[in-house]
């Protein structure tokens, strides 16, 4: 077993192109070594992951055939950690919105805590999201209703509706990932790489590779918008933090459990 955690806290995690690159490259070489059966990744700190790191001054300030093509080459990555040829489990606690689920989305096996914060919000305000794998894990009307609204989901409700296998309790997630990764285990590796290959190629076949190409162009397309522009500019004269809250706002409580589908 490899057990890959992204240690960046101070950020709750957050993705930049490098970390997304180097998270790919840490999954293909566990992939190809011949006594690794199952990869877990995992967050340090209190978060999975919050998101793309929009932190570094660059969300905004690409031309728009530079950020097309970036936006393809960030999508690959994911595609990377999909394709490794061994399971990979998902770790997911505290936040885990955008870019954070663009990665769980592209695990095998998603485990999350009770109360984890999932989500997509930056499509109130900053273009497509970017993975479709919504669509696969929960369906078309609960990829809708949260696509379209920005709302974040606790991780029961995330188990209930299928974007995760389970959730339990914080304390307990460790263990229960632990369990899982040793029974996943137990299985010959020559017939875990065969058995999720197969399952692999049933989701293609329902036009994955298609639609992800589709979501980063329209992503590319919607980051030239004006309400994407404004609030880049916004970020950029009032900080993060400042333009998420006037973003955000307007929703008010915006996360779904279990008991207020």
């Amino acid at each position: 077993m490899t057990v890959l955690t992204l240690n960046r806290p101070d950020t709750h995690n957050a993705i930049s192109f490098d970390l997304a690159c180097a998270i790919a490259d840490a999954v293909e070489a566990a992939g190809t070594e011949d006594r690794t059966r199952v990869v877990v990744i995992r967050g340090a700190g209190k978060s999975f992951s919050a998101g793309y790191d929009l932190g570094t001054g660059s969300y905004g300030s690409r031309s728009s055939d530079e950020n097309a093509k970036y936006l393809r080459e960030l999508s690959r990555q994911w595609e990377r950690v999909y394709r490794c040829s061994i399971p990979v489990i998902a770790q997911v606690h505290g936040y885990c919105l955008a870019g954070g689920t663009d990665l769980a989305g592209h695990c095998d096996i998603t485990v999350v805590a009770d109360d984890a914060t999932i989500g997509v919000p930056a499509v109130r305000s900053m273009g497509v999201a970017l993975s479709q794998m919504w669509l696969y894990h929960v369906g078309p009307q609960w990829t809708k209703r949260l696509l379209l609204t920005g709302d974040t989901i606790t991780g029961r409700l995330a188990a209930r509706i299928g974007f995760a296998l389970a959730s339990v309790p914080a304390a307990d997630l460790g263990e229960e990932v632990m369990r899982l990764a040793h029974r996943i285990s137990l299985v010959e590796r020559e017939m875990l790489i065969g058995n999720k290959r197969v399952i692999n190629h049933g989701i293609d076949l329902m036009g994955r590779e298609a639609l992800h190409d589709m979501a980063a162009q329209q992503d590319a397309l919607a980051h030239e918008t004006p309400p994407a522009r404004a609030f880049a500019a916004l970020i950029r004269q009032e900080g993060l933090q400042a333009a998420l809250r006037a973003r955000d706002e307007p929703f008010g409580h915006s996360r779904l459990d279990v008991h207020c589908e």
